[in-house]
């Protein structure tokens, strides 16, 4: 009597399962498209699996290769962590190793050089793209100078369906900084501000080297020291002023109000309209919020600003320097067009 051996992606699925992956995410982002389980029933083939899984997920290959041990995720290195109350590190460590793992094959294949100099404040920023002859500090415009200084910048929402999501993070990679936004919006006004305050912990000093800072949610009104650091080099770069908040005396305005005033303001100070929209809606409180998004839609009445950021990523960086499973990878966890 002959017994037919089980593949070991079953177990390795459930294993995988057991700590926060579940098995349509690895199949379809972290498995290459060539990928079929029946690979698995070679030893070698399996070997391959497993390492493309450390490399994807994050993942210790040790653990992977030993059944009997409690999968584990790699050392990254210093993280430092801006969580809101009652959320712990450990909900934010899936999320935080797939944008690492985005984060080092971004960094390993952007042809421009980083010249090691960080800005040393947010005017500086805004200086250099106004200078340069945009109308204003607009998320198109603030892409090009990450990329144009040789800053990777990618956008990742594609994450296991149990993982706790993030706005944004930080990284340093062999000294060069990298940002991955993770808020899954089309506004551009959102991303500006994320992507904005993210610079502003770079520029401040808060990345470890070697290190990331993940942003679990962004607030106007944290009280972490670096949170509000952060948030006035992100108004500085947006504004000119550290302390610009928008306001309208008397009575409250209608959408169209707010979006002609934030278009008119922004076209003689140099301010994108978005971000002039989202500043006034979230200082005046949670009841503004309803219509600063409905004079965002008057003014952007079609907006893809996950699409624009994954645009500019696929045009800057060197294709033909990463492996063609982990291009794949990030192209998959990177696309506005394979959100699960």
């Amino acid at each position: 009597m002959t017994t037919t051996a089980q593949n070991p992606m079953k177990t390795l699925y459930q294993r995988l399962r057991a700590v926060g992956f579940d098995t349509p995410y690895v199949q379809n982002m972290a498995l290459p498209s060539w990928w079929e389980d029946s690979v698995a029933e070679a030893e070698s083939g399996y070997q391959e699996g497993l390492l493309l899984l450390s490399r994807h997920l994050g993942l210790s290959l040790k653990s992977l290769q030993d059944s009997a041990a409690p999968l584990e995720l790699r050392d990254f290195g210093p993280c430092n962590f801006k969580k809101t109350q009652g959320v712990t590190e450990d909900e934010l460590a899936i999320a935080r190793s797939i944008c690492t793992r985005a984060a080092q094959i971004a960094a390993a294949s952007i042809p421009t050089p980083w010249n090691g100099r960080i800005p040393a404040d947010g005017s500086e920023i805004r200086e250099a793209i106004l200078s340069a002859g945009a109308r204003w500090v607009s998320l198109s415009s603030l892409v090009d100078w990450c990329w144009n200084n040789g800053i990777p910048l990618l956008h990742v929402t594609s994450f296991p369906r149990s993982s706790r999501k993030m706005d944004g993070m930080a990284a340093l990679v062999d000294g060069r900084p990298v940002i991955v936004l993770c808020k899954n919006v089309k506004q551009e006004a959102w991303l500006l501000f994320i992507l904005a305050h993210e610079l502003g912990h770079i520029v401040r000093g808060h990345v470890s080297q070697n290190g990331v800072l993940v942003d679990e949610h962004i607030a106007k009104d944290s009280t972490d020291d670096q949170e509000t650091e952060a948030n006035a080099t992100a108004i500085e770069i947006l504004t000119g002023d550290s302390d610009c908040r928008f306001s309208s005396p008397g009575r409250w305005p209608n959408a169209k109000d707010l979006a002609d005033a934030a278009k008119e303001h922004g076209r003689i100070h140099q301010i994108d309209p978005g971000h002039i929209v989202l500043n006034y809606s979230n200082y005046k409180g949670p009841s503004f919020h309803a219509l600063g998004n409905a004079a965002l839609k008057l003014i952007y009445p079609h907006p893809d600003a996950t699409k624009l950021v994954h645009d500019k990523m696929a045009a800057n960086l060197d294709w033909s320097g990463i492996p063609e499973d982990s291009s794949e990878f990030l192209m998959r966890v990177s696309s506005p067009k394979r959100r699960k």
